[in-house]
Order: C-alpha cells, then sequence, then structure tokens
C-alpha cells in the first residue's frame, strides 16, 4: 500500500510540474569587455526581462546596473544599483524601507 501511495504521489507531482515546452527569445544580449576589466552587458527578453549592468576596477570592483520583470502576481519590478567600496545598494519601489526612528538625534559626531 505505501509503495502505492509514493508512487501516485510522483506521479501527481510529475503531471502538476509547470512544462517549459515554449523557448523564451533572446531579444537583444550586447557584452563588452576590454583588458583593463571594463566591461557592460545589456540584455532584454521575450518574457519582459530586462537587465543592464557596466563596472570597472578602482581599488576594487565598482559596478552599477538596472533589472526588470513583472512578477508573478502582475506587479512591475524595477531595481537599479550601484555596488562597490560603499556595498551594493539597490533602489526600487518594491524594495521595503525602514521605519522612522522613535526619535530625533541630537548629537552630531565628526571623523
Amino acid at each position: 500500500m505505501m509503495k502505492l501511495l509514493i508512487v501516485c504521489v510522483v506521479v501527481a507531482a510529475v503531471v502538476a510540474a509547470p512544462t517549459y515546452d515554449t523557448p523564451i527569445p533572446i531579444l537583444k544580449d550586447d557584452r563588452t569587455q576590454n583588458a583593463a576589466g571594463e566591461y557592460s552587458f545589456n540584455f532584454e527578453t521575450g518574457n519582459g526581462i530586462v537587465r543592464s549592468e557596466s563596472g570597472y576596477q578602482a581599488d576594487g570592483q565598482e559596478n552599477s546596473g538596472a533589472f526588470s520583470y513583472t512578477s508573478p502576481d502582475g506587479t512591475p519590478v524595477a531595481i537599479s544599483f550601484t555596488s562597490g567600496a560603499a556595498g551594493y545598494q539597490p533602489e526600487g519601489a518594491v524594495l521595503p524601507v525602514a521605519p522612522a526612528l522613535p526619535y530625533q538625534r541630537s548629537d552630531t559626531f565628526v571623523h
């Protein structure tokens, strides 16, 4: 009985799995790179995904770019970012925002 149950669960999972029969076309795919480590790329797919980035070496890697797509619930997602000595810094309307501090800062500190 247990074997029959396992077989039924496996068959149901295979039948319910999404199929990827239709390939998504790549509408744009531009890439550049030079010997100094500078690079850029841009691509766009037929299902609305867009991605671009460029970067260079400057006491570590410096990058900036953006990506956009439509989420499964229909929400447009657009994120831009920079990355370097200050870390990864994304920006976009869909990103959560920390709540305001419950107090006003009174002291300032000088380096």
